[in-house]
């Protein structure tokens, strides 16, 4: 496992069944949601149209785009419905001294 951890934010910036964009330090965009209390994080943009998916429909573990309704499913990044075809990239996830971060490879 890489030693490349992001410190993104104090655990209690984000409730249950809520999401929140990150930017990382090359400046890519992440997605971190909290799924019954478990802490997923992808690539921030549908790889349909590069809509943000923090701004989508979140049922259980999967994210619906607000674009053309392309859907994901959060913990494993699979595309589930088209339009969208390419899965998201995802990141591991920890929860350290009460913050949240992220793997970045």
């Amino acid at each position: 496992m890489s030693n490349n951890w992001f410190k993104a934010f104090p655990i209690n910036e984000i409730d249950d069944e809520e999401v929140k964009e990150i930017e990382v330090p090359n400046g890519k965009k992440i997605t971190i949601f909290n799924v019954n209390n478990k802490f997923f994080a992808t690539d921030n943009f549908c790889t349909h149209e590069k809509a943000s998916l923090c701004d989508g429909y979140i049922d259980g573990d999967t994210v619906e785009c607000p674009l053309h309704q392309g859907v994901f499913c959060i913990s494993t990044g699979k595309a589930l419905e088209s339009p969208a075809t390419v899965d998201l990239k995802t990141y591991e996830t920890k929860i350290k001294d009460n913050f949240v971060y992220v793997e970045l490879g």
